[in-house]
C-alpha cells in the first residue's frame, strides 16, 4: 500500500491544517526551525488512525483533526530531540533541525513543538468533559514516550536485555501514542467503552508490529525504498528483538560475531553485512518478523467488536501494511 496514494485527501487535509497552523510565530529563526520537520512530510498514520478509529464507531472522522494535529506534533516534537541524542544528520531527505538550525534552537523548536501540540487540542469541538478527557488521554502517553525513549537510551548501555524489557519499551515509545490515536478518535467518535477500549488495543497491537517491522527493515530492507542506511541499529549499538534473541540463541562463535560489531560507530558495510548474515543463520530475522505478523493479526482480532463498515476494513488494512511496507 502506498500510505499517501490511498490517503491522499486526509493527508492533504491534514497537510493544510499543520501548514495554517504553523504559519506564523516570531521570532523568525525559531519558527522557521519549528515547521522545518513537520512540515517536510511524513505518513502522517496517527492522525489517519484516529480519522477512521472515529468513523468506525460511527463518527465525523474530520472533527478528529485538531486531535490528529496535536499527536503529529509530539511525534516531530520526539523526532527533533531524538535526532539531538543520535547527532543524525538526515529526516526525511532533509538536513536535521540541530544540524540546519543549531543545537540550541533546535532544542526550543522541539519545546515549542510540544507546546504548540497542547495548544492546537484547544481548536478540538466537543465539550468540556471530553476535552479533558482527551488531554488527559494525550499527557499520559507522552509521558510513556518519554519513559520509552530513556529505555531505549539506558539499553543502549547494557550488555544484556530481555524480550520483555525490549517490549515494553517499543510499547512506551512506539506504540503508546498510535494507541493515543485510535483510543482519542473513538472517544471522539462517541464509541462505547467496549469500542474506545478495543481500539485503544489494536493502536498498541499495531504500534509493536510497526515498531518490529521497523526494526527489521533497518537490517532487512532496500536502502532506496526503506530511505535509511542498512544497519544504523547495529552501529547504534540498539538492542533490537534481533539481536536480544540471538544472543539468548546463538553459539558463542555467532554471539562473538555480533558482539563485534554492536555499537562500533564506524563499522564498515562488510562488517555490518556479516552480522546480518550472523542473524539470519541464527533465526533471529525470522523470529522478528514472525513477532511482527503476530501483533499485528492481534490487532486485526481486536476489530471484531466493531460493527462492519468502510473504517473497520481501513484500520484492517492499515493493519496488514504495519508488517509489509518497504519504508
Amino acid at each position: 500500500m502506498d500510505i499517501k496514494k490511498r490517503f491522499k485527501n486526509q493527508i492533504e487535509e491534514i497537510d493544510a491544517s499543520l501548514k495554517d497552523f504553523l504559519s506564523n510565530g516570531e521570532p523568525a529563526t525559531l519558527y522557521s526551525a519549528v515547521r522545518h520537520l513537520p512540515l517536510a512530510g511524513g505518513k502522517r498514520l496517527r492522525p489517519i488512525l484516529a480519522i477512521f478509529s472515529a468513523e468506525a464507531v460511527g463518527g465525523e472522522g474530520k472533527k478528529t483533526i485538531p486531535f490528529g494535529l496535536s499527536l503529529e506534533l509530539v511525534h516531530n516534537f520526539t523526532l527533533v530531540h531524538d535526532d539531538i541524542m543520535d547527532n543524525a544528520r538526515l529526516r526525511r531527505g532533509l538536513e536535521t533541525v540541530h544540524i540546519k538550525f543549531g543545537e540550541p534552537t533546535a532544542i526550543v523548536a522541539g519545546d515549542t513543538l510540544f507546546a504548540k501540540a497542547f495548544e492546537v487540542l484547544h481548536h478540538l469541538e466537543t465539550n468540556p468533559l471530553k476535552f479533558k478527557e482527551i488531554n488527559k488521554l494525550l499527557v499520559m502517553h507522552v509521558e510513556e514516550v518519554c519513559e520509552g525513549q530513556q529505555l531505549d537510551m539506558d539499553f543502549e548501555g547494557r550488555e544484556n536485555v530481555d524480550e520483555e524489557e525490549y517490549l515494553t519499551m517499543i510499547e512506551k515509545k512506539t506504540a503508546s501514542l498510535f494507541s493515543c490515536a485510535t483510543e482519542g478518535g473513538a472517544i471522539i467518535g462517541e464509541g462505547n467503552k467496549k469500542e474506545i477500549r478495543a481500539l485503544s488495543e489494536y493502536g498498541r497491537y499495531f504500534g509493536l508490529a510497526f515498531q518490529i517491522w521497523d526494526d527489521y527493515l533497518d537490517l532487512s530492507g532496500n536502502e532506496k525504498e526503506f530511505g535509511k542506511i542498512i544497519g544504523n541499529d547495529i552501529r547504534e549499538g540498539k538492542k533490537t528483538l534481533m539481536i536480544i534473541h540471538a544472543f539468548q540463541n546463538a553459539d558463542d562463535e555467532q554471539r562473538d560475531k555480533i558482539s563485534s560489531v554492536l555499537g562500533k560507530k564506524d563499522a564498515s558495510q562488510n562488517e555490518v553485512n556479516q552480522a546480518i548474515n550472523t542473524l539470519e543463520e541464527v533465526g533471529s530475522m525470522d523470529y522478528a518478523k514472525n513477532k511482527a505478523y503476530e501483533y499485528a493479526e492481534k490487532a486485526r482480532r481486536e476489530l471484531t467488536v466493531i460493527e462492519e463498515n468502510e473504517a473497520k476494513k481501513i484500520l484492517a488494512e492499515l493493519a496488514d501494511y504495519s508488517i509489509s511496507r518497504t519504508r
